[in-house]
């Protein structure tokens, strides 16, 4: 392992603590909204409040500096799942600071989300960004990162219509749908990067303005759509439950990139045993997280 790739990892981590302790702060200051005013004009109240907007400059200000710098170095693969590894940081803060509560297995899910993503961190699926701006060029490659694309805005939308319809598990449904946006935000950062020095230079080719166009369009939709969205879901329920559901699309997402979307083969023999039982732990501790939602919907 190389310095650069030592100090992804470590940045990497160090974003996904700084992501959950914003999240963890914006939830506060949605718990301390009149429960008579979240129906009507939440975003109007939160703003106001200090706390809120101190959370979403640590989630979307030092959480996408830390978030870019670490993709510069290690690619889309890695990051994502190294991320989580802040929710930890999540489960205990949420008991100590919010007075929320986690069962036996909740915690347990926790840890089985953190070995899932440790074991993740191990396949070693980093992706350059010279490999991502080669990739660019070809349009097999291109083809299938739109249908990627489509099919995570497309699953979005279905399970956000299913959360209104729900009355037994509303926040995490919400939850769950919200990760496909961030999955997207995740991915379309590389893109962006290998393409942004030359077309800023004025040297970049017509497809890749296009491309850098269509990342920036993304990225800042799907960021807005996100939080949004996300400050919905927490009117029905903990953070603790639904920010470790909302990472289990986030987390396979990567996976699809890695090997659908640019098609490249496992680094090492162990890496596709080392994936495919770090998604079945992080699924597995989405379901363990999530069990309790519908009390949660009952006393938010």
């Amino acid at each position: 392992m190389g310095a650069n790739y030592v100090l992804g990892v470590f940045v990497a981590i160090i974003c996904g603590v700084v992501n959950n302790v914003g999240v963890m702060l914006q939830k506060k200051a949605v718990n301390e909204v009149p429960l008579e005013a979240r129906k009507k004009g939440l975003m109007r109240q939160l703003i106001k409040k200090p706390l809120w907007v101190l959370g979403l400059f640590l989630q979307v200000g030092l959480g996408a500096a830390t978030f870019i710098i670490a993709q510069d170095l290690i690619g889309p693969a890695l990051v994502p799942g190294l991320m989580a590894s802040g929710l930890i940081v999540l489960a205990v803060g949420s008991v100590k600071l919010m007075g929320e509560t986690l069962s036996r297995s909740e915690y347990a899910g926790v840890f089985l989300m953190a070995a899932g993503i440790l074991l993740l961190g191990l396949s070693e699926m980093s992706i350059s960004l010279e490999v991502v701006r080669e990739s660019l060029a070809v349009s097999g490659i291109i083809a299938r990162i739109a249908i990627f694309t489509l099919s995570l805005f497309f699953l979005c939308g279905i399970m956000y219509l299913v959360s209104l319809r729900s009355t037994s598990r509303k926040g995490v449904i919400m939850g769950f749908s919200n990760g496909f946006l961030y999955a997207l935000s995740n991915f379309w950062v590389s893109p962006m990067l290998a393409v942004i020095a030359v077309v800023l230079a004025a040297k970049g080719s017509p497809a890749q303005l296009v491309i850098f166009i269509l990342a920036c369009v993304i990225l800042i939709g799907a960021n807005l759509m996100a939080i949004i969205q996300i400050q919905q879901a927490f009117r029905f329920g903990q953070v603790s439950n639904i920010i470790p559901v909302q990472q289990i699309p986030i987390q396979i997402a990567p996976i699809l990139v890695y090997f659908y979307a640019f098609s490249l083969k496992p680094p090492q023999s162990i890496s596709s045993a080392l994936i495919i039982i770090g998604v079945l732990l992080i699924i597995v501790s989405g379901f363990l997280l999530g069990r309790r939602q519908s009390e949660m919907e009952r006393i938010h």
